[in-house]
């Protein structure tokens, strides 16, 4: 009898949550960290079982049988909170580590002025927080070295999906604001299509460390909010200035940078084919299951 592949999560938050509901279906026997006691039941109610971060014995422990790892952490105080407090134990236990990796952003680009970004392009990030995100892939890819097993990192563009789409908004009537920006030009990644991706890459036998996810489409946030309006039959969201008062600090950071985030990699080298394409196909898909609930 094949015994149950294993695998732990650091952090848990949306893609964690949607990656073992997946894998729940496939019988893996599923961990996953949080600092948060509150979080336990929501982590059991998926079938994966809570760990509390800072709890090392138990992470030991599980470290004693063959172990997948994946860690959706971000980074921390300046540094990679997984890798400072689990390195050494990574190290110690290589030969149970059967696949590692880590979840990263295409923010670490920087500002490409809307050409096309591949896997091999030189990383210049500008904001604070997508330097610490190259700074912790840079040691993930260290520990890799030292590791038996290849670390893959992922970059992902924006998230999307069920209870987190412009449909998920417009349904429940929130109030939206839409940058009214000169053509400004952003890549998506539907969760089906993250762990999806995430569950190949932990069997291939491909080489490559690093993968861009995202879809096929980048596309302004107008294009976006007026492809979910018509959907939903909407009225198109109110339009507002970059720097109006309504739009946070965080979303004006994201229009500082442009680019288009190429997916050949994923789909010629790892053998991902997109379930959702483009955030069109993604919305109308978000929109038929809610209609079915």
């Amino acid at each position: 009898m094949n015994k149950k592949k294993r695998l732990l999560i650091f952090g848990f938050g949306y893609t964690s949550k949607f990656m073992c509901q997946k894998l729940a279906k496939k019988n893996w026997q599923l961990f996953c960290t949080t600092r948060f006691r509150e979080k336990f039941e929501e982590i059991q109610s998926i079938n994966a079982k809570p760990i509390d971060f800072d709890d090392k014995k138990k992470i030991k422990l599980l470290l004693e049988e063959d172990l997948y790892i994946l860690s959706t952490a971000p980074p921390n105080n300046g540094t990679d909170p997984v890798i400072d407090n689990y390195s050494y134990l990574f190290k110690n236990n290589s030969e149970r580590i059967k696949w590692a990796g880590y979840l990263s952003t295409t923010s670490v680009y920087g500002d490409k002025k809307g050409e096309w970004v591949t896997e091999d392009t030189v990383l210049k990030p500008s904001l604070e927080r997508s330097i610490l995100r190259v700074a912790a892939e840079n040691l993930w890819i260290k520990l890799g070295d030292i590791l038996a097993t290849k670390i893959m990192i992922f970059r992902l563009a924006g998230i999307y999906g069920p209870g987190r789409s412009l449909v998920d908004r417009l349904m429940k009537n929130e109030k939206i604001y839409v940058v009214d920006k000169p053509p400004h030009l952003f890549n998506r990644i539907h969760i089906e299509d993250i762990v999806g991706a995430i569950e190949m890459a932990m069997s291939t036998k491909s080489r490559a460390s690093i993968f861009n996810l995202s879809d096929n489409l980048p596309a302004t946030q107008i294009e976006v909010a007026q492809f979910a309006a018509n959907l939903l039959k909407k009225k198109f969201p109110e339009t507002v200035n970059l720097e109006s008062e309504r739009v946070s600090e965080m979303a004006r950071s994201f229009y500082k940078e442009e680019k288009k985030v190429s997916n050949k990699k994923l789909k010629n080298e790892l053998g991902y084919k997109l379930v959702f394409p483009s955030f069109k196909e993604g919305l109308i898909a978000i929109y038929k299951n809610s209609k079915e609930f």
